[in-house]
């Protein structure tokens, strides 16, 4: 028994211009003057220091009545995390604000600013975590207040807690769907190693071992005021808004100790060759590359240019190779990036069809060599320094920009007029700088290449480039807990199944059953309300299963033969995923037919009486159950009746894997048996309810219904 797991106008006016002025047509770009680029003028923001250290920013702008606030939080970041509880810095800048603190609890808070139209919102990254907020003018003093309160008192309450551990669950399971995605996460572990706090990231079991106190205890190591920052802009006046950040974040004592910078990264330049299989996309993303530099290096300036040559726009070299003159790749860019905590890096990237993945990647090579050998042309340079300088005014289109680059600036020790620097060195580059940083900066010899498609379709064998590494991005589940027992617990756990088969009708007749089959109603409740279907169900013993869920888009059918599986819906079929067919495997150990048609033969699996406790609000008989193979579960009986009430086991949600409950109920004699009819299932929060409307034990079936489809 199994639930179910678009200016077209603006076009068409441009070419009616054309049409009756054809001296547009006749103008040639390099003909075209342009004036000089307007001087920017940066407003100037007021920084104060408080007694604490706390640094404020603040910068008055009386254009809108709102305020603004962001709130850096320095040395705050994941790379404090145990190994063994990755997720934790990311979980506690979330429930910092959701979790509520010790005076409003988090829907308290949430509902306070929205009745002010208002946020507060807090996160936690690799190096920094960060606090911003948002009011109109009237209501500064509102999200000052919230603020210091969630940053100082936050209680991270339990539910908040498990509500952020479903969401990066589902993150999890879903992390491998983008094959972008999948090129990024595994570049960072390449090149910074896979066990690097610069590159590690969050699996199931990390994630379910953080708790509350965990939370508690980084919040106060690592959120403290000397390493924090807070930019204040919008419409106020300088010496309240001082007074309000004095009167709320004032008093918030100094730490104890000082918190430990991020860890310095140890440079290392080798050549590998990586592939990560993704059979079901008929593309490849391709990621060449290695690390790249740390902010203040004298080279930006002459990286910048070398950049846009390269791969920063239309019209660079990887652009107009890879996806123009060759038709490669749909997209192709380069970058050589700097950061400010740990260092950045280099890339090449494409995205092309699977049967070009090596032509493409060889030419992505070529011209990553290019950038040392062959200098930038007068148009290259021209578009390159152009692109860059007519757009540095956009590096002061906001307030937030502003204050964000001076707190960053500031912080790192780097002078306020940086940019302007930077702006006046980028101005200066000359072809010759361009050829010597690439030479200087590139390592073409010691790339680390990265394909993530199906490489049964590519062209060549990556090994063309050399020996190949493959990498698992298969998603870890979640362990269950280890099946331990005594001599004793194992023969008092087979005579209570033993007893729990006569209640429900004898051994005897559970042997004769063959196949089960029965329809069904299932009702999906989810936050938006619940959705009802219809379920049509046959089980061939031992392990033959098929579904067919009736939905309002059509039927969609899951077939599993004992071997392989397959899903159909909309008139297409494909094969089961790999986690889920695991998952059928398993299953028909926990079927009742079968388990109830073996427990007359000692050591048939393990069966462990673990004595009595609650389940669903009752007290129960809990027996622990793994076979040869490692199917594990836990079984509900009735204590009374010896009737099964339930089971719980670690298995495939709709929020990956997970722990699924299910309470059975409502038994009915059934040719001699007694079946429950009604079965409530909480599967990673997912709640769905199946009750059987009409029950068949050893009807007739099309045996060819579990003969596997072509091409599956």
């Amino acid at each position: 028994m199994k639930a179910i797991k678009a200016i077209t106008a603006l076009l068409l006016c441009g070419l009616m211009v054309l049409a009756v002025n054809p001296v547009y047509g006749k103008k040639k770009v390099k003909d075209l003057k342009y004036p000089p680029l307007n001087e920017v003028n940066v407003p100037e923001p007021d920084r104060y220091v408080l007694d604490n250290g706390i640094t404020v920013y603040l910068l008055e702008d009386h254009t809108l009545p709102k305020v603004n606030l962001y709130t850096a939080l320095n040395k705050c970041g994941s790379y404090h995390e145990p190994a063994d509880k990755v997720g934790l810095a990311g979980m506690t800048g979330e429930v910092m604000r959701t979790g509520g603190t010790i005076n409003k609890t988090g829907d308290q808070i949430d509902e306070e600013l929205e009745a002010i139209g208002a946020y507060v919102e807090t996160g936690i990254g690799k190096t920094s975590g960060s606090a911003s907020a948002n009011s109109l003018s009237e209501y500064s003093e509102t999200i000052v207040a919230v603020l210091a309160d969630v940053l100082r008192n936050p209680v991270f309450d339990e539910d908040k807690i498990e509500l952020s551990r479903t969401s990066n669950r589902s993150g999890i399971s879903r992390r491998n769907d983008d094959p972008m995605g999948i090129c990024i996460r595994e570049f960072r572990k390449l090149i910074f190693g896979a066990e690097s706090p610069y590159a590690r990231h969050q699996e199931y079991a990390t994630i379910d071992v953080i708790t509350r106190d965990d939370m508690i205890k980084f919040h106060k190591e690592y959120v403290k005021p000397e390493n924090v920052q807070i930019a204040v802009w919008g419409d106020f006046k300088q010496d309240e808004m001082l007074a309000l950040i004095k009167d709320y974040f004032g008093d918030w004592p100094r730490g104890a100790q000082e918190i430990a910078a991020p860890p310095e990264f140890k440079y290392e330049f080798k050549p590998t060759v990586n592939y990560a299989e993704k059979t079901d996309v008929n593309q490849s993303n391709i990621l060449i590359g290695h690390i790249g530099g740390k902010m203040g290096d004298p080279d930006y300036p002459a990286t910048i240019v070398m950049n846009a040559v390269l791969g920063g726009s239309f019209g660079s070299r990887l652009t107009d190779n890879v996806r123009t003159r060759l038709g490669l790749a749909y997209t192709a860019q380069g970058n050589y990036s700097f950061g400010w905590d740990y260092p950045g890096w280099f890339y090449a990237y494409a995205a092309t069809k699977s049967e070009s993945t090596v032509k493409a990647s060889r030419e992505m090579l070529t011209q990553i060599k290019s950038m040392q050998t062959d200098p930038p042309t007068e148009e290259e340079m021209i578009r390159a320094k152009d692109g860059w300088l007519n757009s540095f005014v956009f590096n002061f289109d906001t307030k937030s920009e502003i204050l964000g680059r001076m707190a960053t600036y500031d912080y790192y020790g780097m002078p306020r007029d940086y940019l302007q620097q930077l702006k006046e060195g980028v101005e200066k580059v000359t072809p010759q700088d361009v050829l010597e940083v690439a030479q200087r900066k590139l390592n073409p010899e010691n790339l680390q290449i990265l394909v993530v498609g199906k490489g049964e379709d590519f062209d060549e064998a990556l090994s063309v480039f050399g020996e190949v590494n493959q990498i698992d991005i298969s998603i870890p589940s979640p362990e269950a807990d280890e099946f331990m027992a005594s001599d004793d617990e194992l023969s008092e756990g087979h005579k209570i199944l033993v007893k729990a088969a006569e209640a429900c009708g004898g051994i005897e007749a559970f042997k004769k059953v063959n196949n089960i089959a029965s329809e069904a109603s299932v009702t999906i409740n989810t936050p938006d309300g619940a959705m009802t279907m219809g379920l049509s169900s046959i089980t061939v013993m031992p392990n033959k299963s098929a579904q067919t869920i009736k939905t309002p888009m059509g039927d969609q059918v899951m077939i599993f033969n004992g071997t392989d599986g397959w899903v159909s819906a909309g008139g297409q079929t494909a094969a089961m995923p790999a986690s889920q067919l695991d998952e059928e495997k398993k299953s028909y150990v926990r079927n009742t037919i079968w388990l109830f048609s073996h427990c007359d033969q000692m050591g048939f699996m393990k069966i462990a009486a673990k004595g009595e406790e609650e389940f669903n609000g009752m007290p129960a008989l809990r027996l622990d159950l793994i076979s040869d193979d490692g199917a594990q579960f836990t079984m509900y009986i009735d204590p009374a009746s010896y009737l099964p009430v339930g089971t719980r086991h670690m298995g495939e949600t709709m929020m990956g894997p997970g722990e699924i409950v299910e309470v059975i109920s409502d038994y009915k004699i059934i040719d001699g048996i007694k079946m429950p009819t009604k079965v409530s299932q909480d599967a990673g929060g997912m709640k769905i309810d199946i009750e059987m409307t009409t029950i068949e034990i050893n009807g007739q079936y099309d045996a060819a219904l579990f003969d596997k489809p072509e091409g599956i």
